[in-house]
């Protein structure tokens, strides 16, 4: 099968390397040229992270993965190319507003066959696939971070999507040795519909002085059993993501739990962005032993520190 996706951030190239690793054929395309030109080796080496992780004999698998990725720069043959695909994929960052305009451009030019898959993790499908004008073929397929790594998959159907596109989807994923589940239509589905306000409570309680990082961490993980802890799961979702996540979602939802706390905004506005950009809650200069972080120059002691805080 061929498969085009559309954006090579972090979970455009986990899908990326997801398809390829299972022998698709993979068309991808990214307005970021530094990405786009990356994507290839980063997916090869997931997918080798991958195959040590459930020890896949495979020595070849890096090279099998890379071997069936083709990256365009032009956004014009990715959308020759896209024709000849059986869905395509979007996984541009979350904004509603870009996401519709790229669909209005890209669908229209192509076969009324090709499926619409989104991966967003909060957005209504409804909208997008209205502005993909195949409402009956269109459907979330979110996966987690990072693709290849973990099976979960929620499936997000529209109030058109056809049953047959629902299964295709869910086949497709199941020959992947991906665990599909149907989630509802709601701002943030199933997954992130309480993940969200369970982080942002976390980070407030940071803001307030009340939790250092690693307490937070340590208390998720051994009494809950969550396998990094908050803190670290939001550096890796990466933190441009959690705030773009929690606005998309107040807007939809007007929840006070949801709105992001000013922490969030001040830490993305200071480039310290999680794992991607090596700090965030944590410092990754050591990506294999990061260090969490002493974060009181964020605490809000008064209205003063609050209001010199807003620039």
């Amino acid at each position: 099968m061929k498969i085009a996706i559309l954006g090579t951030g972090v979970m455009g190239r986990g899908w990326i390397a997801q398809c390829a690793m299972a022998g698709h054929e993979v068309h991808c395309h990214d307005t970021n040229q530094a990405s786009l030109d990356a994507t290839v080796e980063f997916c090869k080496t997931l997918a080798q992270k991958t195959a040590k992780k459930f020890k896949l004999e495979d020595p070849e698998i890096g090279d099998k993965t890379a071997a069936n990725i083709k990256p365009h720069a032009s956004k014009a043959e990715f959308i020759q190319a896209a024709k000849g695909c059986t869905a395509l994929l979007e996984a541009i960052f979350e904004d509603l507003a870009l996401k519709c305009r790229e669909l209005r451009e890209i669908f229209p030019q192509l076969p009324p066959n090709v499926y619409f898959w989104s991966n967003t993790s909060s957005l209504d499908i409804d909208v997008m696939a209205e502005a993909a004008g195949r409402p009956e073929r269109s459907i979330i397929t979110h996966g987690m971070n990072p693709v290849p790594m973990m099976a979960g998959v929620e499936v997000v159907a529209g109030k058109k999507t056809s049953a047959e596109t629902i299964e295709f989807a869910r086949q497709v994923l199941l020959e992947m040795k991906k665990a599909p589940f149907v989630a509802p239509n709601v701002p943030g589905f199933w997954i992130n519909r309480l993940l969200v306000p369970q982080i942002l409570d976390a980070v407030r309680f940071v803001e307030q002085g009340k939790i250092k990082v690693e307490d937070g961490d340590i208390g998720m993980n051994t009494s809950l059993g969550h396998p990094q802890g908050t803190f670290k799961l939001a550096d890796f979702i990466t933190l441009p993501t959690m705030l773009r996540i929690s606005v998309e979602m107040y807007q939809a939802t007007n929840d006070p739990r949801i709105y992001p706390p000013q922490i969030l905004a001040r830490m993305v506005k200071a480039g310290e962005h999680g794992a991607q950009t090596g700090k965030g809650f944590y410092d990754w200069s050591d990506p294999r032993n990061p260090k969490p972080r002493d974060l009181s120059q964020y605490v809000l002691k008064s209205t003063d520190d609050y209001l010199n805080s807003v620039k």
